[in-house]
């Protein structure tokens, strides 16, 4: 089936601009009941799910053009998110955010290769 432009970047895209809209506050909410490096890991698994859709063209099967593209947006866009912090007031920019970052996009490969893989068993086994 083919998708849309909006239908695969949408989701990314919006990602990408709430992570921008949170790095942009003072204070993110809620986030004094959680670690810290936690919000990022799942935060960026999420984001890295999203991209990988994107760069993909879809769920579909893992290939590593793609996955290396996706990794570059994510990570990149994790640094950059660090640099905007660094000028918001009452935030401060943090390597270990960004290894926190990587650690979400690997998680993110991890479970795309199994929804993918999933998916397929099941189109082979009908």
């Amino acid at each position: 089936m083919r998708r849309s432009l909006a239908t695969l970047w949408g989701p990314f895209v919006a990602a990408l601009v709430v992570v921008f809209w949170l790095s942009s506050l003072s204070h993110v909410p809620a986030s004094q009941h959680f670690w810290d490096k936690l919000l990022h890991t799942v935060g960026y698994a999420v984001l890295g799910v999203l991209a990988l859709r994107a760069f993909h063209g879809g769920f579909s099967r893992l290939r590593l053009e793609p996955t290396l593209y996706a990794a570059a947006a994510v990570i990149l866009w994790g640094i950059s998110d660090e640099f905007h912090q660094s000028f918001v007031p009452g935030r401060d920019a943090s390597p270990w955010d960004v290894v926190a970052d990587v650690v979400g996009f690997v998680i993110a490969v991890s479970l795309y290769a199994t929804l993918t893989l999933r998916s397929a068993r099941a189109e082979r086994s009908r």
